[in-house]
């Protein structure tokens, strides 16, 4: 299933989406299809699939050291095609890594083998507005997603047009910074930029990432308006030090659980 579909069934359903963050790791290939299958099996609604990289800027300490852990496993691009033949049939799966990797691979090369593998999204975190058109064109032709990211902060005018570009989902980053960070969740001042969002691409999906941990920090996106959540630091604690199913089924469970308040805003468009 592609993730437009999943994320429209989640809404016609009335479910948050949930959006677990798993980054491919040599050393647990052999468990990765466990990992989702537990995911999916305690709400989540699709996956964000990692791929490790020497310079991940957007990540906090945890990501950052665990893509370090990868790195020093041997983690190639095969792995990461591996995990998505593994997930995708699994759960709706959209790859996120930096843009010299795909530069590296060649967008055309590195794109198609994505798709090929089942992939249906991509999510490119160093990837600014004006340097997406080679992207969007290379995407469009695999038949991925190319989702984009807004922050807090950002002029209405550039958060219209990446929202209008944006495909798959609109991936708003919940906080300054990088992913982990303090336990503060996402703010109230995201719900101007969630319903810009709205009015300039009206049906597409709105998550809150970066600082999402758990049911409180997942219901105060919500309560901004947002449709769901993408959470990863919080499963890498988990997974990064052992086998943890059942602990990452009980934090799944509840993170899904998350709803919006009853009056919450709704979408007007």
């Amino acid at each position: 299933m592609q993730l437009d579909r999943a994320f429209a069934d989640a809404r016609t359903n009335g479910t948050t989406i949930v959006v677990p963050y798993l980054l491919v790791d040599r050393h647990r290939r052999r468990r990765t299809r466990a990992i989702v299958r537990a995911l999916a099996d305690t709400g989540a609604t699709g996956l964000e699939l990692g791929f490790p990289f020497s310079e991940p800027i957007a990540d906090g300490p945890v990501l950052a050291a665990a893509h370090g852990r990868s790195l020093g496993h041997g983690t190639t691009w095969a792995d990461l095609l591996g995990d998505l033949r593994d997930a995708s049939p699994i759960l709706p799966t959209a790859v996120m890594t930096y843009s010299n990797p795909l530069l590296r691979r060649g967008l055309d090369r590195g794109l198609g083998e994505i798709a090929d593998a089942g992939g249906s999204g991509l999510i490119v975190p160093d990837l600014s507005l004006e340097e997406t058109p080679p992207f969007r064109a290379a995407a469009r032709r695999a038949g991925l997603a190319l989702v984009l990211l807004v922050a807090p902060g950002v002029a209405t005018g550039r958060l219209r047009r990446i929202a209008a570009a944006s495909r798959g989902f609109l991936y708003v980053v919940g906080q300054y910074g990088t992913t982990g960070g303090p336990a503060r969740g996402a703010s109230a001042d995201l719900r101007p930029i969630i319903e810009e969002a709205w009015g300039a691409h009206p049906d597409l999906p709105v998550l809150v990432g970066f600082g999402i941990r758990d049911r409180a920090s997942a219901e105060r996106a919500l309560a901004a308006g947002a449709d769901g959540v993408v959470v990863g630091t919080a499963i890498e604690q988990l997974l990064g030090h052992g086998d943890r199913l059942a602990t990452l089924r009980a934090w799944m469970s509840e993170v899904a659980s998350a709803r919006p308040p009853e009056n919450r805003r709704r979408r007007t468009s």
